[in-house]
């Protein structure tokens, strides 16, 4: 039986595991990071009209690992640096 979900009731049930737990929190926070910091890698990758085998023939990197980073799936820094790389960015640390 298929349920349709509610996110807005998802999202508090999330709040309120988080509320008495500090380290879920501080992983929840991590995700969402991470997540927000590949969908910026897909949206700029798709922005200067780049498809993920275009990433693969620049980085040497084989296309299912580009998925794979794309999906959230992995990625060591050598492959970040170098999907940036092959897209002519870099990484920036900044000041939060």
């Amino acid at each position: 039986m298929l349920v349709k979900s509610d996110a807005e009731e998802e999202k508090k049930k999330i709040e309120e595991l988080m509320q008495g737990d500090p380290e879920l929190m501080r992983q929840h926070q991590l995700f969402l990071a991470e997540m927000a910091f590949k969908q910026e890698l897909i949206d700029r990758r798709k922005a200067s009209a780049l498809t993920q085998k275009d990433i693969s023939e620049r980085s040497g990197l084989s296309q299912q690992a580009i998925s794979r980073l794309e999906k959230g799936n992995g990625g060591t820094i050598e492959t970040i640096l170098r999907y940036l790389g092959a897209m002519g960015c870099s990484l920036t640390l900044k000041e939060a």
